[in-house]
């Protein structure tokens, strides 16, 4: 990451987290395409499956934002060739991993009714939407230490087995849906049982992999510790990104309560674009992944001129897939949403609304997503949190108390997203300007002070 061409090393590393991304997030493509097409309460069941997406991402993306730190602090310490922190780091990565899952499960369980009152979920699809959610949460520390055993095997430039564990996992979670909902008629809670079990199969995958590596990234369970600086670190780094992650959450269940004023049919079909949407969040995701690890290792190397080369080279690949793969999904959108429910017209209608919307303008977040990483690798999250509640949280809650009742139309709810997302990118651009220019002022007084 360090030395040799760029933009062909971030294309070797980012494809196998692009498709672990789409595996990853077929987790729950796969729940609602099962109950969509072969429950017996189709309509209901997906509903439940649909509505329960922004609760679980309230809770546990608080938490997925500290792996972010991991890779942060991770990045710096590889770069910099510091194998003793980078032992302390792992082993304080995937104990606190598993600490944060159960604090998950906890929390998200005992919630979990009340926030499908709270978002006004249909009667209809409310008990089955119960116990997805309650079922999902259960596999909270199954979901976190994989992410943060992936996160190590990434930032070391091993993108490839995170893949392949999600690859077995995936497999496995579509035959166990495809048995509890067709054999033993589960719905809703078959397809989350089998999204949990197969959730621990691909985090024990992991697991089993770290404690195999021959570098400082091994892990030994003997250990396994919280180191107080690590920990700290990783929570600078980390909670912050987790915050801002929340402040899209808390935004977006604002959203989604507006979404289920509207029929089941509103909310099936939403949910189907959504999961289309995931094919971008994917490539966006790896593109964020592959600038926190090139820029941090460069920033650790202290080599500046590959600093915005690395940036520049993930957020092309990022923008440039997000514009044609969402271009052409949109044209083949009907056919796709018919994939997750393919009996309803209406379903078909309201999902190529949101789809028009949102598959067409997905780039920005190719911009603003690479643009945060590389903040994030420089050690500024906190600015990276501000944005967030001023642009997304901010921009959303104004967007939805005062213009959507004044414009009470579907298309006036989902462009909240767009416009939110190009403010964050104008800000965020102005913000790395600020950060380099500082930067390249540190770098050039320290030659300054060695020359003297």
């Amino acid at each position: 990451m360090t030395e040799g061409p760029i933009l062909s090393a971030v294309i070797v590393y980012s494809i196998p987290i692009v498709i672990g991304g789409i595996i990853q997030m077929l987790f729950n493509s796969a729940d609602l395409a099962v109950v969509g097409n072969f429950s017996q309460s189709k309509t209901a069941a997906a509903a439940a499956v649909g509505a329960t997406g922004p609760i679980f991402n309230l809770i546990v993306n608080l938490f997925m934002g500290m792996s972010v730190g991991v890779n942060i602090i991770l990045a710096h310490s590889i770069g910099a060739g510091d194998g003793e922190k980078t032992e302390r780091i792992v082993h304080t990565a995937v104990l606190s991993s598993v600490i944060l899952g159960a604090l998950v499960s906890i929390i998200g369980v005992s919630v979990s009714r009340f926030a499908m009152s709270a978002t006004n979920c249909p009667e209809a699809a409310y008990e089955m939407a119960v116990q997805y959610l309650i079922i999902y949460f259960l596999g909270a520390p199954g979901i976190l230490l994989y992410n943060f055993g992936a996160a190590i095997l990434r930032t070391k430039g091993d993108t490839k087995r995170p893949l392949y564990f999600l690859i077995i996992a995936g497999v496995l979670n579509i035959i166990l849906n495809l048995i509890f909902v067709i054999v033993f008629k589960m719905e809703a809670a078959g397809v989350a049982l089998a999204t949990t079990l197969t959730q621990y199969l691909a985090a024990f995958l992991t697991l089993r992999c770290l404690m195999s590596q021959t570098d400082e990234t091994r892990v030994d369970l003997k250990r396994l510790r919280i180191c107080r600086k690590e920990m700290t670190e990783i929570i600078i780094h980390g909670l912050p990104n987790g915050l801002a992650n929340v402040m899209y959450s808390i935004a977006n269940i604002q959203i989604m309560s507006a979404l289920n004023a509207y029929d089941i049919s509103a909310i099936n079909g939403s949910a189907a674009s959504a999961n289309l949407e995931t094919i971008m969040a994917s490539a966006v995701g790896a593109s964020n992944s592959a600038a926190v690890a090139f820029v941090g290792q460069n920033i650790g190397a202290k080599k500046s001129d590959r600093i915005l080369r690395s940036m520049f080279s993930c957020m092309f690949l990022s923008v440039s897939f997000s514009v044609i793969c969402g271009n052409l999904m949109y044209i083949f959108g009907a056919p796709l949403i018919r994939l997750f429910n393919s009996s309803d017209e209406l379903v078909i209608k309201y999902g190529l609304i949101r789809a028009g919307i949102m598959l067409r303008t997905y780039f920005l977040y190719g911009f603003s997503g690479t643009l945060n990483a590389t903040l994030q690798a420089f050690g500024h999250s906190t600015a990276v949190l501000i944005n967030s509640v001023l642009s997304i949280c901010g921009l959303r809650t104004l967007w939805m108390q005062f213009w959507y009742p004044q414009h009470k139309t579907i298309e006036t709810l989902f462009w909240c997203y767009p416009v939110s997302m190009a403010l964050v990118t104008v800000v965020d651009i102005f913000m790395l300007i600020i950060v380099y220019r500082n930067y390249i002022k540190q770098i050039k007084k320290e030659k300054n002070e060695q020359a003297d």
